[in-house]
């Protein structure tokens, strides 16, 4: 597994976008756990922003979010060539909406109800896969 704590390359940086602050924070403590940092963000349109001013290797991302949706982020960030990875975590289960997400460039897609364990072997799946390109 990646733990980048214990690793000689360079901290991985990772944003969670999703607005129920329950679930991000779980989320966060999880991947604490593990060996990783991330950081939280709660309100898209911020998140759009913060995506511009900042490089992340990694991005959590929900669809049903207020105001504009991770489907939104997700093309924003491919028009912008905002090369992080990304994971897609929503409720949005049609096989329409996982091929959005998808074809609009998301690494992976995961449905809730979701087991954490599973999401953080796929953060360490894209995280290792992120770190043995350089």
């Amino acid at each position: 597994m990646y733990n980048n704590k214990k690793s000689n390359t360079k901290t991985m940086k990772i944003l969670i976008i999703e607005d129920n602050k329950v679930l991000s924070d779980n989320i966060k403590t999880y991947l604490k756990l593990e060996g990783i940092d991330s950081t939280q963000l709660f309100n898209p349109k911020t998140a759009n922003y913060e995506l511009t001013i900042n490089d992340y290797d990694l991005v959590i991302l929900d669809v049903m979010l207020p105001g504009m949706d991770g489907f939104e982020i997700l093309k924003k960030m491919r028009e912008e060539e905002i090369a992080s990875k990304v994971i897609m975590l929503t409720a949005k289960s049609t096989l329409d909406d996982k091929l959005e997400g998808l074809q609009n460039g998301a690494n992976d897609y995961i449905t809730k109800p979701f087991h954490i364990e599973e999401l953080v072997a796929r953060v360490n799946i894209q995280l290792n896969s992120f770190s043995s390109k350089k």
